[in-house]
């Protein structure tokens, strides 16, 4: 089956337009899972900036097949270092903040 995997907030929807082809719904909730770890890990999700934000699989249809928060699927170390960095100030970067410059 062919999925579509969203960055979705309340008010912004970031379009995968390519998908990728998955055996079944745990196979697509696993890749969901190891993509946001890598956003995560490579300082490209931090949850202080992403919070609200999730990653939403859908089917070819537009179906949507689930939905997974940047905060349910980072692990308790992980929230304790970004908890820390969030109560460090804030540098912003000529242009604006770094993960403006990302996205």
């Amino acid at each position: 089956m062919h999925c579509y995997f969203n960055l979705v907030s309340a008010q912004e929807t970031i379009v995968d337009d390519e998908g990728l082809e998955v055996a079944n719904l745990d196979e697509a909730c696993a890749l969901a899972r190891k993509a946001i770890a890598e956003m995560v890990r490579d300082g490209v999700g931090e949850l202080a900036h992403w919070r609200g934000w999730g990653l939403e699989a859908r089917d070819a249809s537009g179906a949507v097949l689930f939905t997974i928060g940047f905060d349910a699927a980072v692990t308790t170390p992980d929230r304790e270092a970004e908890a820390q960095v969030a109560a460090e100030p804030v540098a912003e970067v000529e242009g604006g903040l770094a993960y403006d410059q990302a996205a």
